[in-house]
């Protein structure tokens, strides 16, 4: 089985493709400036490599969000555009989990794993270490800075680009070459058929998933509550 993974919800472009019976191939990309003009020519780049064309994929994997309002759209539009020529199956899993499936517990058992979210706000969800594997010990939510802080399980690992958000001390910080979720980790998820990654078959699962309004949005709420100055 031929598969293509992508993940643009992040400031890195992750890109990685699984031809049947060869290893993985992975490829990034830094600054969220740059996903719209790379996201094609990396795909096509990795294809030719393995020497594939885009319709011997036979699943596509992608990663769901939360993060970049931009990036998970520029994901989303190729993926959908891909889907249109030639369906196939679609399977998707969140950032924060790919984060989590990307990291190898030492010490700690407990991982947290935090995103900035902007306007003082964070993604975060907490995971447990079983034999399988991370474990999710709640919903991802997004809440201002310090409910999040003050809420993480003593003894926490924490990892995501969140960290830098608040002072980490007291806990274990992983190192930051992990804080962002990629590609390899879709297929790593597939190949062991994990609870993580969720099928994407109807028009509302193909659909970003972004946890919060647009900036944009929640600015015009902030002026519609706002108290008129007299």
């Amino acid at each position: 089985m031929n598969l293509l993974a992508i993940e643009t919800s992040g400031p890195v472009l992750s890109v990685a493709i699984k031809k049947s019976g060869a290893k993985l191939r992975h490829a990034t990309v830094e600054g969220y400036m740059k996903h719209a003009e790379n996201l094609l020519p990396v795909i096509d780049r990795l294809l030719k490599k393995e020497k594939l064309k885009i319709r011997d994929i036979d699943t596509f994997l992608i990663g769901r969000g939360p993060g970049s309002f931009t990036g998970l759209r520029i994901g989303f539009a190729t993926l959908k555009g891909f889907l249109a020529t030639q369906p196939r199956p679609c399977y998707g899993a969140l950032s924060l989990d790919l984060i989590a499936a990307g990291m190898k517990p030492k010490k700690h058992i407990n991982l947290t794993v935090c995103l900035d979210a902007r306007r003082g706000k964070l993604y975060s969800r907490s995971y447990r270490y079983y034999k399988e594997g991370w474990s999710p010990r709640g919903p991802s939510r997004v809440l201002p800075i310090d409910k999040i802080v003050s809420g993480l399980p003593a003894g926490s690992w924490i990892a995501g680009d969140g960290v830098k958000k608040f002072d980490a001390r007291g806990w274990g910080v992983a190192p930051e070459k992990s804080w962002h979720p990629k590609a390899s980790a879709l297929i790593a998820l597939f190949e062991t058929k994990n609870q993580l990654l969720k099928k994407l078959a109807t028009p509302k699962e193909l659909l970003p998933v972004y946890l919060r309004s647009s900036e944009a949005e929640e600015r015009l709420k902030d002026k519609k509550h706002a108290r008129p100055c007299f």
